[in-house]
């Protein structure tokens, strides 16, 4: 039979639910199994106002099961005279055995006594009762409230629970609350009880959506019709919705029965900005904007209400109020912004502490400045120069703005559209992208200005925060270092920047006050080589060849990426694989060895395997000198990594033929100083295949 549970509650937050019903499930699955109850699958889902589980073909009963329990040293089995000692004798009776039922085994501390205990199923309608209350008060809620004696902290008031087996009722009692086989329909249509008859998800989510005003319990079933009313509404305009993923997301969290309302607003409106009005609409008042066939922003709104209204057109008003007043209240922050201008808003930023230690974003801004117009130069970039130079220096501005107080989301966006008001559209595109990406992998800034404005802030950001200490440790990352570390190596990598991350660290850091105390900057480059690392694999890399190159941190990306894929190349080939054996041997000899010079004396050799191998050094020398220092792309480094296979014969025969440590102390240090200088060719002169 079916089992099924659901927990009524008062309107939890849309943010709850995915998480709730994620839990709601594992822990089910977990209490059943420590039950010993088999089960064919466990399904979670539901609303706002109920949350639902229900488990298919539960067993009737609890499996039996055997276990061994451990007693006292077997020495106590019986005494002298053969009979049970009363340790033994105890031990058998607390576990409900005759002391002759008793075993002895060997553990790693010797014999013990042990008691074979079987225990029997228990009928799962008595079990029920006890696994359902730990259900409903195993859920943890990001938030709690306490409103009943018991003192239950829960996302919200529990006002109704279910507990059913097969067509039985399974009674409980949760923070007053006594389970029975009622439901309840959509919360603005009264507390008339919907009676559940048996625990069975299509029967019951059938039920639901039979009644007067349809309850969609099924979330994915609630997210197509939401879909298709917003859709619907839109196109009876002749129009289209901006279904906006989140918002249908968070919708979907904040309804039973969705059902579009769709109206217009005054057009003075559409003289905001196109994102001030969506942001208005998707993060104020959760409503959808709607757009022509251009993607162009139309006067007219799409709400969702829960349930379909006899007052529809009431509702109507009812939003168009609500949308007219926040887009008000828009306009009003808009205009008063405007009339401040950036440069105001710049000053403002005296006031505002960047982090504790390191000033205020005025001079954060200054910094950024610096280090923007550095990076024209060093790209090549001078005719970009003013733009860059305008923008990275007003990047943070829009943070004193009226809007962006109101609307944090919209920071950088509103920068671009002041720039722009004040006759700065060449630098617009870069200050409204300029905290791009917005995730690990999203867009990058579209312009180069663009790029480099944001590079230079996100590294005074890195650059800063390690300075004094704040490092992101575990899960904790509260300003976004890691994507903003991921932000800064795309740039670089994507964007073929010639620059070296060592160059862009060392400069930032001079860019701070002298006596700007380093609690941690030492750890950045680590924390860069993590995401570096990421990036490559999702650029179809194996992220592990990237230890084979220990000078990364000194080479523009670009150039790290060749090489790693010229690695990636060469690695698999048989001639490759023997040196790389015979490398790891060289460096395992020398590592022993200690202190070794590369002083080599062709005097001292006294096999011609010595020969050989010193001949072959000096021959790869010559062919790699000047294509070690130019090489930058792929094929370039496959050019020099072949190079490595002419060492595979000399070593294999140097191995073969000679002793390193000969008895002669000058012999065998000629001999570690030979291998010294194989050693820096493989390791040190392109990579350290030894890694690899």
């Amino acid at each position: 039979m079916n089992a099924l549970l659901e927990i009524g509650v008062e309107h939890l937050p849309a943010r709850f639910m995915a998480p709730a019903l994620k839990q709601l499930k594992t822990l089910t699955a977990q209490v059943l199994d420590e039950k010993r109850l088999t089960y064919k699958s466990v399904d979670s889902f539901g609303t706002y106002r109920r949350l639902v589980v229900v488990i298919e073909d539960l067993a009737e009963k609890s499996l039996d099961v055997q276990k061994e329990v451990k007693g006292p040293p077997a020495k106590l089995l019986k005494d002298a005279n053969g009979n049970f000692t009363p340790q033994s004798a105890g031990f058998a009776q607390k576990n409900g055995l005759l002391p002759e039922k008793l075993t002895v085994k060997e553990t790693e501390k010797g014999p013990f006594i042990y008691a074979i205990v079987k225990i029997k199923g228990e009928k799962t309608v008595k079990l029920l009762p006890e696994i359902f209350t730990r259900i409903v008060t195993g859920l943890e809620f990001a938030k709690n409230m306490i409103w009943e004696e018991s003192g239950l902290r829960y996302g919200r008031p529990i006002r109704s629970l279910i507990g059913l087996y097969g067509h039985k009722v399974i009674k409980f009692t949760v923070a007053g609350v006594t389970s029975d086989r009622n439901t309840y329909p959509l919360s603005s249509f009264g507390r008339k009880p919907i009676k559940v008859e048996q625990a069975d998800k299509a029967y019951y989510a059938d039920l639901l959506r039979a009644q007067p005003q349809p309850v969609l319990v099924l979330p994915e079933e609630r997210k197509e019709a939401l879909i298709k009313t917003v859709t619907n509404e839109a196109a009876v305009r002749g129009y289209h919705a901006d279904l906006d993923p989140e918002l249908i997301e968070e919708t979907v969290w904040c309804t039973e029965h969705p059902v579009a309302v769709g109206g217009d607003f005054e057009l003075k409106f559409l003289t905001l900005p196109k994102e001030l009005i969506t942001t208005v609409l998707k993060k104020q008042i959760k409503m959808f904007p709607v757009t022509n066939d251009k993607g162009e922003l139309q006067p007219y709104f799409i709400a969702v209400r829960d349930g379909i209204s006899v007052n529809q057109n009431e509702v109507r008003d009812g939003f168009k109020k609500v949308m007219s007043a926040r887009l008000s209240d828009a306009v009003f922050f808009f205009e008063n912004d405007k009339k401040a201008g950036l440069n105001a808003f710049k000053a403002k930023l005296k006031n505002v502490l960047f982090l504790e230690g390191l000033g205020s974003m005025y001079e954060k801004s200054a910094r950024t400045q610096q280090l923007a117009d550095w990076l024209c130069d060093k790209l090549g970039q001078t005719q970009l120069k003013n733009t860059v130079d305008y923008a990275a220096s007003h990047a943070y501005a829009d943070l004193a703005s009226h809007v962006v107080y109101e609307f944090p989301e919209l920071q950088g966006y509103m920068g671009g559209q002041y720039a722009a008001l004040e006759g700065r559209k060449d630098a617009a595109k870069a200050m409204e992208e300029f905290y791009f990406p917005l995730t690990s992998s999203s867009a990058l800034p579209s312009t180069e200005e663009g790029n480099i404005v944001s590079l230079a802030g996100k590294m005074d950001t890195l650059v800063g925060n390690f300075l004094i200490g704040q490092i992101p440790t575990g899960s904790e990352d509260p300003f976004a270092l890691r994507r903003q570390a991921f932000g800064a190596v795309r740039m670089l990598l994507e964007k073929d920047m010639q620059i070296s991350l060592k160059e862009l660290v060392e400069k930032s850091a001079s860019l701070y006050p002298a006596g700007t105390p380093d609690k941690g900057l030492k750890e950045l480059p680590n924390f860069l080589f993590q995401r570096l690392a990421l990036v490559l694999e999702q650029r179809g890399h194996n992220a592990a060849t990237l230890n084979a190159v220990s000078h990364w941190y000194e080479l523009p990306l670009t150039q790290v990426e060749a090489l790693v894929s010229a690695l990636e190349t060469v690695k698999t080939g048989a001639e490759f694989a023997s040196v790389l054996e015979s490398a790891k041997r060289v460096c395992n000899i020398l590592k022993k060895a200690g202190n070794v010079t590369e002083a080599v004396d062709e005097k001292l050799f006294e096999l011609p395997a010595e020969k050989a191998l010193y001949d072959k050094i000096h021959e790869v020398d010559s062919t790699l000198g000047c294509a070690v220092n130019t090489a930058k792309t792929k094929d370039e480094y496959l050019n020099v990594l072949k190079t490595y296979g002419a060492f595979k014969e000399p070593l294999e025969n140097f191995f073969k033929d000679v002793m390193v440590n000969a008895e002669n102390p000058a012999v065998r240090q000629n001999r570690l100083a030979l291998l010294a200088r194989v050693r820096r060719y493989l390791t040190q002169t392109v990579a350290d295949i030894t890694s690899l």
